[in-house]
């Protein structure tokens, strides 16, 4: 178990201490203290990876949370707070297996399989980061942000009509969703479709105003279009 090195320097008043790091210390050895009767409870210790969590001691955290689904395999929130902990630390391999495990212990979680299809999409894993978008959209065919990162899956995989059908769906779910606009946007370009580029490129500006950052993409390709007489 970790245990966060809590001392004062000699001479300096508790008062001299900064305040978050004094709260760290109430709650952790609140918990420690629980923990000397019932060293073996996961919830402690989940709760222990909470606190430091909450505090940005990622590596006490860690340590907590993975003693905390040792004694307790199928604790899906102690999977997702492992995932989450990994992929900021940005180590993608620990993150992606502990996804996966949350998506084991919480099959019916539609984030937790969008989250594992990101992970896997960025380590180059796209049959599976496929597989996992797939699995979302079976729990809510309609959710935007899968779509889009489905169609960009498919997008690098050179799917082209497939990647168009997602694009188009997610803006069709939610017409506010500008990420979709533009990926589709940029697969026109790739495709040199430059018709239905710039038919979409007047309807983002027009969507989401000149001023916006969508705005302003859409203006400058479309001036870049102009000059070069597309």
């Amino acid at each position: 178990m970790a245990v966060l090195l809590l001392t004062v320097a000699c001479g300096k008043d508790d008062s001299d201490e900064d305040p978050a790091r004094q709260r760290l210390r109430t709650e952790v050895l609140t918990v420690h203290e629980a923990l000397k009767t019932l060293p073996n409870s996961p919830i402690l210790h989940y709760q222990l990876g909470q606190i430091y969590r909450k505090y940005g001691v990622n590596d006490s955290a860690l340590v907590a949370l993975e003693r905390c689904v040792e004694l307790y395999p199928p604790f899906a929130q102690a999977h997702q707070q492992l995932a989450e902990t990994y992929f900021e630390a940005g180590d993608l391999q620990r993150s992606e297996a502990a996804w996966t495990n949350t998506a084991t212990f919480e099959p019916g979680h539609l984030e937790t399989w969008n989250n594992l299809g990101y992970v896997r999409r960025q380590l180059g894993n796209l049959a599976g980061a496929e597989e996992a978008y797939l699995t979302a959209l079976n729990i809510d065919s309609a959710f935007a942000e899968t779509l889009n990162n489905l169609g960009q899956v498919y997008r690098e995989q050179q799917h082209w009509e497939q990647a168009v059908e997602c694009f188009h769906k997610a803006m069709a779910a939610d017409p506010t969703f500008r990420g979709a606009y533009i990926n589709l946007a940029r697969l026109y370009e790739e495709r040199d479709e430059l018709d239905a580029e710039r038919e979409l490129l007047i309807e983002i500006r027009e969507r989401f105003g000149r001023t916006s950052r969508e705005g302003r993409y859409a203006s400058i390709r479309l001036e870049e279009m102009s000059i070069g007489g597309s």
